[in-house]
């Protein structure tokens, strides 16, 4: 469960999925202080948005490769050929 605190989650991996309601004003300050959205949705319409994808009902957003940081970016040996994320080796 927990999927109203997937962003939390990916921040702190390490962390109990008890503290995500603990880290949740933190880290939404912090994407306040840069600019980066921060969506907080109830669990029962992530599942139904999770759901939704995984019988096709409805696709990821692409993430803009434009707000990507150029040094999390590969340079050498990697290209991407989708939109879906995947990486392909030349």
């Amino acid at each position: 469960g927990w999927l109203n605190y997937q962003i939390e989650h990916h921040v702190w991996p390490d962390l109990s999925m008890l503290q995500y309601q603990k880290g949740a004003p933190q880290l939404k300050k912090i994407c306040e202080k840069y600019g980066v959205p921060y969506v907080q949705e109830s669990v029962w319409n992530r599942l139904r948005k999770t759901v939704d994808i995984m019988v096709g009902q409805t696709h990821m957003i692409p993430f803009p490769t434009e707000m990507e940081p150029s040094k999390d970016k590969a340079t050498k040996g990697l290209t991407w050929k989708s939109s879906n994320g995947a990486i392909d080796e030349e």
